[in-house]
This record gives C-alpha cells, structure tokens and sequence, in this order.
C-alpha cells in the first residue's frame, strides 16, 4: 500500500518549476490540433479582416504544467506532450 505524502503549496510550485525546466530541454515536435475547416475558415477570414479571434484551443497538462493549444494552428510541444497527445488520438 502507498503511502501518502502531503506537499505544500510551496513545494508543489518548485515541482511545476522543476518540471518545465525538463520540457524546455527536449526536442520539440510540431502538432495541429483538429478544428473542422467550416470554423477554420471562418476564424481565419476574421482574423484576416482585423478582428481579434479568440481561436478555440485543448488545455494540456503534464505534471502540473499547463499547455493551451489552439485548435487548426500549428504549434510546437515537448517531446513527451506530444506522445501524451498521440496516446489520447490527438495527433
């Protein structure tokens, strides 16, 4: 049986930091979320007419570090965001 071990807020705030240090270290990989192209062209055209466009995006989290990707855009992710997203048939 596990033993539980509580952490302070402190503490868990230097894990995060630790751990982002980690993701900054690995070789990134290009991923585009799906967005179906009716809404793709849509934000699109209004983002090219000057409007600000809030595109949709995927909350994605890994140990407690926080990535937001923006559906139909092609972005860069640590190596391992992006094997979690092909486990979860994201990419």
């Amino acid at each position: 049986m596990a033993v539980k071990k509580e952490i302070t807020e402190s503490q868990m705030e230097q894990e995060v930091a630790s751990f982002a240090s980690i993701l900054a270290q690995q070789p990134k990989r290009k991923v585009k979320l799906h967005l179906p192209y009716e809404e793709f062209v849509r934000l699109s055209q209004l983002e090219k007419a000057g409007k600000t466009v809030n595109w949709p995006y995927e909350t994605v989290s890994i140990n407690g570090y926080n990535f937001y990707l923006q559906l139909g855009k092609e972005c860069e992710v640590p190596e391992s965001v992006y094997e979690g997203l092909q486990n979860a048939h994201l990419v």
